[in-house]
């Protein structure tokens, strides 16, 4: 999964546009200052970028937070927080074939979350971020312990090629990143590499 955001609407597509030729399957839209309309248009303009990309399976578009413009923009599901809309609302929403994900910082918390429903989790912050601070970081025995869960388990926070060895030896095998790709001279290197990492 690459989580991204800003930039204006024409680097937005170009961007997203390399990063599933690049062969990212997941894309999270997170961004916090842009308003309602613009949000819903850049979420739309990626479906149409996944679908035209591969129309018989597309990568999918997630939206953060934001049930409502998942649902304005024909998004493939929602990722929600501890203080966003509960996952069991948001599945009422947005119907059963909606894709619900649900960030865990804790083995309470995520196994609450499969309770509740969601499709896949978000678990850590597993390293220091260049795109978000955390007070502290998940015990690895936490993220051994999520990656036995009958979800999918995305490892979140501070990910990079040098680091999915260790998340991998834990037993994560899907990761999350921001910056590591959007904060690069080439994404699209930048995401083969980590997927070869991820390969081996």
């Amino acid at each position: 999964m690459l989580v991204t955001g800003g930039a204006d609407a024409a680097d937005f597509e170009r961007l997203v546009g390399v990063l599933f030729a690049a062969g990212v399957p997941m894309l999270q839209l997170r961004d916090k200052q842009l308003a309602d309309d613009v949000l819903i248009d850049r979420v739309r303009r990626a479906v149409v970028l996944a679908r035209r990309h591969a129309p018989a399976a597309p990568p999918l578009v997630i939206i953060n937070d934001r049930v409502d413009v998942a649902l304005a923009a024909a998004a493939d599901g929602v990722h929600v927080g501890a203080s966003d809309l509960p996952v069991a609302e948001a599945r009422r929403r947005l119907g059963p074939t909606a894709l619900i994900g649900r960030t865990a910082h804790s083995l309470a918390e995520a196994d609450a979350a499969v309770a509740a429903g969601a499709d896949y989790l978000g678990v850590g912050p597993c390293f220091p971020s260049a795109t978000k601070a955390f007070a502290q970081h998940a015990p690895r025995a936490f993220l051994t312990a999520a990656a036995a869960l009958p979800v999918p388990v995305f490892a979140i926070g501070g990910i990079d090629g040098e680091r999915i060895d260790e998340l991998v030896g834990l037993g994560l095998t899907r990761i999350a990143v921001a910056a590591a790709v959007t904060a690069v001279a080439e994404p699209a290197l930048a995401v083969q590499a980590l997927l070869a990492a991820l390969g081996r």
